[in-house]
């Protein structure tokens, strides 16, 4: 087998193959064997016709058959001999048996990005120190504290700061039902029968729609008020930011908080058994493990920063085309989630498509970058690893393993699967590799932010 590679740009290269006869008359035996031993023709019994019969009979299925295993066998020949990892072929441009039995190929493939790692032994790194002040402690003893607090009916005064008011509306926008005047999809702001705010006291932020709260206080049960408010410039959807909508609302209820003190029976409420003592020492650790996860995610995001900065090169534009489109969706469906209308994201798609595109680039270079260090440092992963992986997919979604098995089969996923954990194995060999340096949070915070501004700057530069 001859094979002859000339590089193109864009991560493509011209392949050219030459097999000789004797190679392909090797190829072609072990298929037509495979073809006779199943072949039903007529005036022979099953399995028992000659090679010739077979040959006429399934002449053209066998020629493709042979052209796909030479083709396979000259990409892995090309990878091994001219270090040409080949990631698909683009386009066939000859492909010929000759008159003698030999074959010849060529094709334009796609191959894998060429470049040498940078020094990756040790990454500088900053983390913040893990270290949990009183301060959080407590406030995670105060969320717990509201969230086992009784609201108690008040009937005999208006509403005053610190208390819940139940409430009803319509609202109205330019003397409109806000439905009618209004393409947007809002039914929730229009009206509502019951609903509770908080009218926040000194030093509380007002949860709802900013100005509205303040606006009930004094009001009693069954008194109505027009509520005017503007709406923010983060107000979604877009289209009713900064419009005046009218509440027409009425009291219907007013409810008093009250928070139990923070002692040993809350802590035996919260946590069985508990005491007061043992319940920060559980909310110390659980803060530590938080912090220690949110370390970790900031060690691996210098990482690929650090990495990224090192490292120019192409990348395969049907790969970016694929993983471009893939962002575009997931940023859809975010947007959708989040409360956007359809107009809103056909308004802002060319930003849409230019974000994907930057974050598809940069999860390939990634990609590639870590699947390189994989090799160079000969990082696997095992059948049993594959297993526990599966098992523990299983487990999260509640289903026995031998379906997810199935479906990974029928998906043909247990690649990607097996290149998941790689990943993972690569990321946790480099955070062990790391020259780490704990900081100040605010100091951690502002070096987060500036690796993230270079890997913005390198999304767009490329």
């Amino acid at each position: 087998m001859t094979i002859s590679v000339e590089r193109l740009p864009e991560c493509k290269a011209l392949l050219s193959v030459e097999i000789p006869s004797s190679e392909v008359s090797i190829e072609r035996d072990r298929i037509v064997a495979a073809y006779a031993a199943q072949a039903k023709i007529p005036g022979f019994r099953p399995g028992k016709a000659p090679k010739s019969a077979v040959e006429k009979r399934y002449g053209k299925q066998i020629n493709e058959e042979v052209s796909e295993r030479l083709v396979s066998q000259a990409c892995q020949k090309a990878n091994t001999d001219e270090k040409v990892e080949i990631l698909g072929i683009s386009k066939v441009e000859s492909e010929l048996f000759g008159p003698d039995g030999s074959f010849a190929w060529a094709a334009e493939v796609v191959t894998a990005p060429e470049f040498v790692l940078p020094d990756y032994a040790t990454i500088p790194v900053e983390v913040p120190k893990n270290e949990i002040a009183d301060e959080q402690i407590n406030g995670v003893l105060e969320r717990m504290q509201q969230n086992h607090s009784e609201f108690n009916d008040v009937t005999d005064r208006a509403l005053q700061a610190g208390d819940i008011a139940v409430i009803g509306w319509t609202a109205t926008l330019d003397g409109q039902p806000l439905n009618d005047a209004t393409e947007a999809d809002v039914p929730q702001l229009a009206e509502s029968e019951e609903y509770w705010v908080k009218l926040p006291a000194e030093g509380e932020e007002d949860n709802f729609l900013p100005g509205f709260a303040e606006q009930l206080l004094g009001l009693s049960i069954d008194e109505s008020k027009d509520i005017a408010v503007t709406l923010s410039d983060e107000f979604q959807p877009e289209e009713l930011r900064g419009k005046e909508v009218v509440f027409a609302t009425t009291v219907k209820g007013v409810k008093e908080q009250q928070m139990p003190p923070i002692d040993d029976e809350l802590a035996a409420k919260i946590s069985e058994g508990k005491t007061l003592d043992e319940l920060k020492e559980d909310i110390r650790e659980g803060l530590k493990g938080e912090g220690e996860r949110m370390r970790q995610n900031l060690i691996t995001n210098q990482i690929l920063a650090h990495l990224g900065q090192k490292l120019e090169f192409e990348l395969p534009q049907h790969l970016v085309f694929n993983e471009t489109q893939r962002q575009v969706n997931d940023m859809v469906y975010e947007s959708y989630q989040r409360g956007a209308d359809q107009s809103l994201i056909e308004e802002h798609q060319g930003e849409i498509l230019e974000n994907a595109q930057a974050r598809a680039k940069v999860n390939l270079k990634t990609t590639f970058i870590l699947e390189k260090i994989a090799e160079a440092e000969n990082i696997t992963v095992n059948d049993q690893e594959l297993s526990r992986q599966i098992a523990m997919m299983a487990a999260q979604s509640q289903r026995p393993v031998k379906k997810v098995m199935r479906e990974l089969r029928d998906r043909n996923a247990f690649g990607n699967v097996r290149h998941d954990i790689m990943i993972g194995k690569v990321l946790e060999f480099l955070r062990s590799k790391v020259e780490l340096t704990e900081v100040d949070p605010d100091t951690a915070a502002a070096t987060a932010a500036a690796a993230a501004g270079e890997e913005s700057t390198d999304e767009t530069e490329s």
